[in-house]
């Protein structure tokens, strides 16, 4: 990595990634706006089969089920796919209601908004992160441009919001603010389930170097609303959403292979996901070899 030779961070003027990354995700809604003629109801992908039980209509997506978990927070469980798996995921929905004041037809804004402002914020955090450890601020911008990320925001979808509140999360816990780093990291868990790893990853961390208050602290502010929260949807629904999803998604990238009868997808996404992620898990583990022991790479 580019390091900076100074002995202190080189602050960044206005031309900076998280400036650049909002521009071009404005761009490509302005493109989806203007060439395709989307509205804000339209980055929710409403589906007929489950949006009016029409079994014969069209699918959607994902963000069709936060988007009716956002408009009617207590009484979405007929307009999804599998209720307590949706409800897992429940932060994001919550915070796009919040901020629509409960205004129904405001929903696909907020949901939009959000997911827009917290991948320009997670790449200010991002690189910020990395100036403070002298490493080229401009690497957060392939964070900030992953293929991933433009889907979620055109989607709908709980990921940009969840990975601000894990980069939050992660920023916070390098100026030591621990106690807000495990809250962070605890309403990233309730936003999307798989965000649990990050604080495991921590408490796994802590409990080999015997800081048991810290063990004790992300064990109990970061984990257990999770398993608090899984509980109470198995005591609504008589069980959780975590083993909803489909076999062939518990394997890693198997989801691409699932579309290779498609190839104008298929090879999008093994040139755009698939090759970024093996090269970087191939640098890690050269650097590993290498006993170069640097977190920065796992970023």
């Amino acid at each position: 990595m580019d390091q900076t030779n100074s002995q202190h961070p080189q602050t960044m003027g206005v031309l900076r990634p998280s400036v650049v990354v909002g521009f071009i995700y404005l761009l490509l809604l302005l493109v989806f706006s203007t060439l395709h003629g989307y509205k804000a109801l339209d980055f929710v992908h409403l589906g007929t089969v489950w949006g009016e039980h029409n079994l014969n209509g069209t699918w959607g997506y994902d963000g069709q089920f936060y988007y009716q978990i956002a408009v009617n927070p207590f009484g979405a469980a007929d307009f999804l796919d599998n209720a307590p798996f949706r409800y897992q995921r429940i932060i994001y929905p919550l915070v796009a209601r919040l901020l629509a004041l409960g205004q129904p037809n405001i929903v696909p804004y907020t949901l939009l908004v959000i997911n827009l402002l917290a991948i320009v914020l997670s790449v200010e955090l991002l690189s910020d992160y990395l100036r403070m450890n002298r490493v080229n601020p401009w690497f957060s911008i392939g964070y900030g441009l992953y293929f991933g990320q433009a889907t979620a925001l055109t989607f709908d979808t709980t990921e940009p919001f969840t990975y601000l509140l894990i980069t939050l999360g992660i920023w916070l816990w390098s100026k030591e603010h621990l106690n807000w780093s495990a809250l962070l990291f605890g309403i990233a868990s309730l936003s999307r389930e798989t965000a649990v790893l990050f604080p495991l990853g921590y408490v796994a961390y802590f409990f080999l170097q015997q800081k048991w208050m810290e063990t004790a602290k992300f064990l109990g502010i970061s984990i257990l609303p999770l398993v608090c929260w899984l509980a109470a949807l198995s005591f609504i629904f008589g069980e959780t959403g975590v083993t909803f999803t489909p076999p062939f998604e518990r394997v890693p990238f198997a989801g691409i292979f699932f579309h290779s009868q498609t190839p104008r997808m298929f090879w999008l996404l093994v040139v755009f996901m698939l090759i970024p992620t093996i090269g970087a898990w191939i640098m890690i583990g050269v650097k590993l070899l290498q006993r170069e022991w640097n977190p920065l790479w796992f970023i």
